[in-house]
């Protein structure tokens, strides 16, 4: 993650790219994505497809262009958490032990049942006395679920990573030096990730989705206005907290026209729709549906070698 997240595996060179896999019980994306010329990662292949479990993920698999590249599984939301936690002060190499200690009554299953990892915040503008990171904590069950579907697939596991930082890869091509902020719609709820020079600055969940304003047509605009006024909070947070210079464009997956539309009249900055097909060589098919299923296996693709903290 921000260090090593489960990476388990790593075994050498990637020159022949790098798989992303994203599987959720809506359907199952993966994506491959290899070095490209002139400055721009070269998806080789986009893939998705409806249901859950084994079969689908082994039907995608046999899609992509080689299982012999890496393959970097992301775990759907419902198999951990991401806490925000106060950094122990211990050398590095007992940070994960201190922070299970100081986690273990933040979640609903026992602490010894967990998979845990960090990743450190940014500092506050003016210091202060205590360090803030963040804890992912997994099931254990979960993490081996996942790289026991993975490796069935016949795919070449390397590491486990979660959809913040995955999404944090295609928000970091969004980057054009001012920071980006990116909002991400799933079937039931939204990410909204605040990201400068490939620092993840804020990650912060709306309980709204592409399905929820499906289902509630008659509360569209007033859902829609909810997804505005936290994207303006963190935006605020993001100037005052850390003292960056504001961002002035929001890139949105998952919301019309209209919508997005709206959120502009409300922030007062452009509000865009997330196109892969500029920031990446490609030759596929990128419908806008098609790039919000498939950002998480593509941003896992993304991935670049961990930096130890």
């Amino acid at each position: 993650m921000g260090n090593q997240w489960l990476a388990f595996l790593t075994r050498g060179s990637r020159a022949g790219g790098q798989i992303g896999v994203f599987a959720t019980p809506e359907g199952v994306a993966a994506a491959h994505v290899a070095p490209g010329t002139g400055g721009k990662p070269r998806l080789t292949r986009c893939v998705y497809e409806k249901g859950g479990g084994r079969d689908p993920l082994a039907r995608v698999a046999s899609r992509l262009p080689s299982r012999r590249a890496h393959a970097v599984g992301v775990l759907e939301p419902s198999g951990y958490r991401l806490l925000l936690v106060e950094a122990p002060d211990v050398p590095a190499d007992e940070l994960r032990a201190a922070v299970r200690w100081r986690v273990k009554d933040l979640i609903d299953f026992h602490v010894d049942d967990a998979v845990i990892d960090v990743f450190e915040m940014p500092p506050h503008a003016r210091g202060g006395p205590q360090r803030m990171m963040y804890a992912v904590t997994a099931k254990a069950e979960a993490v081996k679920r996942e790289i026991e579907r993975i490796e069935a697939a016949g795919l070449n596991l390397d590491v486990v990573d979660i959809p913040e930082l995955s999404l944090r890869n295609v928000a970091t091509l969004l980057d054009s030096g001012r920071g980006a902020a990116l909002l991400y719609l799933s079937e039931r709820r939204s990410t909204l990730l605040l990201v400068r020079q490939g620092v993840l600055y804020l990650a912060r969940y709306i309980e709204t989705g592409v399905a929820t304003l499906a289902e509630a047509a008659e509360l569209r605009a007033e859902l829609v206005a909810g997804l505005a006024l936290e994207a303006r909070r963190s935006l605020d947070y993001f100037e005052s907290h850390y003292e960056q210079t504001s961002i002035q464009r929001l890139h949105v997956s998952g919301l019309e026209a209209e919508d997005r539309e709206a959120i502009a009249r409300e922030l007062g900055v452009a509000v865009d729709e997330v196109d892969l097909a500029a920031l990446l060589d490609t030759d596929e098919a990128l419908s806008p549906e098609l790039q919000r299923l498939c950002m998480p296996a593509i941003g896992a693709a993304l991935r670049k070698d961990p930096v130890a903290l």
